[in-house]
C-alpha cells in the first residue's frame, strides 16, 4: 500500500467506527474518565486517542500487519481533531 491508500483506509475506518460508536469525543472522553480514575491523574480525550495510536505503534514493532498502520493513522487523526476542537463527526 502507498501512503494515500493507508490514509484512505484510515478515513474509512473512522467513518465506519463513527456509525457504530458516534462522535469520537464521546468514546474518548468516556475512556479518559475511566483511565483518569484508574491512574488517579487527569487525562483528556485527545491523550486517549494518542495512547491508542502508541499501542498500534508498539504492535507494529512485532509484526508488519497493515491494520496497525491504518488504525494508528486513524487514532492520530482523531487525536488531532479532538485536540484542535474540530468537532465534525466524519472526515
Amino acid at each position: 500500500m502507498n501512503a494515500g491508500e493507508f490514509l484512505r483506509e484510515a478515513r474509512a475506518t473512522i467513518q465506519d467506527r463513527g456509525m457504530d460508536y458516534g462522535h469520537p469525543s464521546d468514546n474518548m472522553s468516556r475512556t479518559a474518565r475511566l483511565w483518569s480514575a484508574f491512574l488517579e491523574m487527569p487525562l483528556t480525550d485527545y491523550q486517549v486517542a494518542t495512547c491508542l495510536a502508541l499501542v498500534k505503534i508498539a504492535r507494529s514493532m512485532e509484526t508488519g500487519k497493515v491494520d496497525n498502520y491504518i488504525d494508528g493513522a486513524a487514532y492520530m487523526a482523531i487525536a488531532g481533531q479532538l485536540h484542535t476542537e474540530e468537532n465534525e463527526l466524519y472526515v
